[in-house]
């Protein structure tokens, strides 16, 4: 196996062997895992003890997941580039098999000829009787050995084609057996460690729940209160602030948990615009495509905020005064908090106007 697929594999089977023992810490970890297993009940000194201990394991789960995340996107691109040469070799088979057929053809077109214009021992021996007629008939004999030679070399080109054309199918074949084994292998290493992460963040969001119950009423009932005819900014803002105290998970775009993008998508959403898609850099690109990159200094609230340079790895909604809501990352829930400057990018994207 070629030295990428053996990398990618060996990825996959690092982040798989990380899941379980994450899985296995979720049962196993510190803060009495029996009792944290089922927070039922639980109240004060136990509860936060319990919370603790199941922060730090979503903090865990969270980190592999998004670690299995960037194993199985490698994956993916080395399964292109396998179907990639896949489509080449099958192009380069069917080429090789076209030219096989043609030198056969051509070999038979010589072997006809042959056959049109003898080649016999007959032949020789009138050379050697003959007088006025010599010369023709040593024309002939000679041509004869030409069309043999000529004969010769295309059947074996033509036999030599047809080995690559069979040669280079094999190789198509075991390209595109490469790709389906090296994405599978991350694509299931993936989904058990995101399963495994959105199970932590579930634990964790059950017991702040019930130790701050209804901590976000507030803000989830001021957004229901908004009037119809609402601004597209009180609208993102007051949506996204609603979902305060949910739980980031990798991949979630509501209701219950969120991911940096899937938040500011459907803060949009809310409003009925579309900002991309699910991702940063998506929403990132259309912002560039469609003009609407402003600098920061002229940021307004509403506007998206990026995080990274070139290839971008975090977004927020600028919510004014110098604070933005996001979902931060794996172990921390939705909020909103002063921006940070290290890594922010010198441009907003405004969907509002």
């Amino acid at each position: 196996m070629p030295h990428g697929a053996r990398r990618v594999l060996g990825l996959a089977v690092t982040a798989a062997v990380a899941v379980s023992i994450v899985a296995g810490g979720l049962t196993s970890a510190a803060a009495e895992p029996s009792r944290c297993a089922d927070i039922k009940g639980l109240k004060g000194h136990a509860l936060s003890s319990c919370l603790h201990s199941l922060r730090h394991q979503a903090r865990v789960a969270g980190r592999e997941a998004a670690e299995a995340n960037e194993t199985y996107l490698q994956a993916k691109q080395q399964s292109d580039e396998a179907r990639d040469e896949a489509e080449q070799l099958d192009t380069a088979a069917t080429h090789a098999a076209v030219v096989a057929a043609t030198s056969r053809a051509r070999a038979a077109v010589v072997a006809a000829h042959l056959a049109r214009t003898g080649g016999s021992v007959g032949q020789t021996t009138e050379v050697l009787l003959s007088g006025d007629g010599a010369s023709e008939v040593l024309y002939h004999l000679s041509r004869m050995t030409e069309l043999t030679e000529d004969t010769s070399t295309l059947a074996a080109d033509a036999a030599a084609d047809q080995r690559s054309a069979d040669d280079l199918s094999q190789q198509a074949a075991l390209a595109a057996d490469r790709m389906a084994v090296q994405q599978q292998e991350a694509a299931d290493a993936y989904a058990e460690a995101r399963t495994t992460s959105n199970h932590a963040r579930m634990l964790v969001a059950k017991a702040e729940e019930q130790q701050n119950p209804g901590s976000n009423a507030a803000y989830i009932q001021a957004y229901r209160d908004l009037p119809a005819d609402a601004s597209v900014v009180d609208t993102v803002l007051a949506y996204a602030r609603a979902q305060i105290g949910k739980p980031y998970v990798f991949g979630a775009a509501g209701p219950g948990s969120f991911d940096c993008s899937g938040l500011t998508m459907s803060a949009f959403a809310a409003t009925g615009r579309d900002i991309g898609g699910h991702g940063v850099n998506v929403q990132y690109r259309l912002a560039a495509s469609q003009g609407l990159l402003v600098p920061f200094d002229a940021a307004q609230p509403g506007d998206l905020l990026f995080y990274g340079s070139g290839d971008f790895s975090h977004v927020a909604i600028y919510s004014g005064d110098g604070n933005m809501i996001e979902a931060p990352m794996p172990g921390r829930d939705v909020r909103e908090t002063a921006i940070r400057p290290a890594d922010l990018a010198p441009v907003v994207a405004r969907f509002t106007g």
